[in-house]
């Protein structure tokens, strides 16, 4: 315990409690940076905002005066933590008034639903933290526990569901900073005291402190808790339903794939199926523990085909801002559209159209649908032409779902 001093965690810990407007404007500079990067998905720049972010500063300061009973201390950090929560909710949300990117992008997602794992990450970061405080030589480790408890992201959420008034994400975002905020609290003071004992000081904390602290931590950490029951039983589901899909279903291309409350969607492109074996699909979940689930399929294919307006409907369905290409010429889909010009080529009478568009399966992997529409003569030729379409495919490095289309 030589390289650990109670002394260094004071300094470190005080300097990190200095309100001046050069620590402040740093602190506007990362928000921004921060916005940015959760606006265009990018991991790289929202990490980049959370290591010259000072968010830390006040949060150990209130735990280290939580384990001295400073309450001089306290409140000092206290201002500082509100001054500087005020400042970050500010910029994000005047970031995200004005930015013409409106989209909820997985990053901003993320931040929406806190979790058991959370808290876990934010104590132990933080007791890391309080740890590298204490050192002569921190080294690193500060930095690293700002990035793996994710101060700054849940405040830019907070702005993106103020300046959108969508709620959910305000109270999300707003529980989530407040866990790894506490448990960083939480563990800096139980670090503090640890230090403390070893280095032979008297305690003054009360027992009134100590049972307060302790209610307060199990009250955060309720919702979280579970909030991560929820998602262990989602995961199971979803491990369940696709094996499933693997053994029930194997000729059928899973294009969408959901649980909503009690009821299993599934949109599939592939051989018709009969009532009847809808139902006997649906009898068989209890094999696969999912018998409090009802079955609800979507059939893209009518008999063997799949229809123009079915293909049509599904494709504006799944992405509103596009309508599905027919025969078009984009650069970005040069190697599909060489796949349609070929096989018009190859079967100038045998086709009537080539109808593309995009899918994303089980799995939210994005494939290719290349819906081909026969004359009446074509119909002769379907199992060459399809077997020309998946030769042509494969050779233009074109990952496509080939299906007929019915006039």
């Amino acid at each position: 315990m030589q390289e650990i001093s109670t002394d260094v965690l004071n300094q470190n810990v005080r300097k990190g409690l200095t309100l001046n407007w050069s620590t402040q404007a740093i602190l506007f500079c990362a928000i921004i940076i921060a916005c940015i990067g959760l606006n265009t998905n990018s991991a790289p720049i929202v990490i980049g905002a959370m290591l010259i972010s000072p968010l830390m500063g006040p949060i150990v300061g209130i735990g280290y005066a939580l384990g001295n009973s400073n309450s001089g201390l306290l409140s000092r950090g206290a201002r500082l933590f509100a001054a500087q929560f005020i400042i970050a909710v500010t910029g994000a949300t005047i970031y995200f008034f004005i930015s013409p990117l409106n989209a909820a992008t997985d990053q901003l997602l993320a931040r929406t639903e806190p979790t058991l794992w959370d808290v876990l990450i934010a104590f132990f970061g933080g007791f890391a933290g309080v740890i590298s405080f204490a050192k002569k030589d921190g080294g690193n480790v500060v930095p690293g526990v700002a990035i793996a408890t994710a101060l700054m992201p849940p405040l830019c959420t907070i702005g993106y569901g103020i300046s959108h008034l969508n709620w959910p994400f305000v109270w999300g975002a707003g529980y989530l900073f407040l866990i790894n905020a506490f448990f960083i609290a939480l563990a800096t003071a139980v670090g503090t005291i640890f230090f403390r004992i070893c280095s032979g000081e008297r305690l003054n904390v009360s027992v009134k402190q100590e049972v307060i602290v302790l209610i307060v931590a199990i009250i955060v950490i309720i919702p979280s808790s579970i909030s991560a029951y929820s998602i262990v039983q989602k995961s199971y589901v979803t491990a369940q339903l696709s094996q499933f899909v693997e053994d029930k279903l194997p000729d059928q291309y899973i294009a969408q794939q959901s649980v909503t409350g009690k009821t299993i969607q599934l949109t599939v492109i592939g051989t018709h199926l009969s009532d009847q074996k809808v139902k006997s699909l649906d009898r068989s979940l209890k094999v696969y523990h999912l018998d409090h689930y009802a079955l609800s399929i979507k059939q893209l294919t009518r008999g063997n085909y799949i229809t123009a307006k079915e293909f049509q409907d599904y494709m504006k369905q799944n992405n509103p801002q596009t309508t599905p290409a027919v025969n078009s010429q984009t650069p970005e889909n040069k190697s599909l559209n060489q796949v349609q010009s070929d096989l018009v080529k190859q079967y100038p009478r045998q086709i009537t159209n080539v109808l593309t568009g995009e899918v994303v399966d089980k799995a939210n992997h994005k494939r290719q649908l290349i819906a081909i529409q026969l004359t009446s003569r074509g119909q002769k030729s379907r199992a060459t032409i399809q077997a020309t379409a998946n030769k042509l495919a494969k050779a233009n490095d074109v990952d496509a779902v080939i299906q007929f289309v019915q006039s």
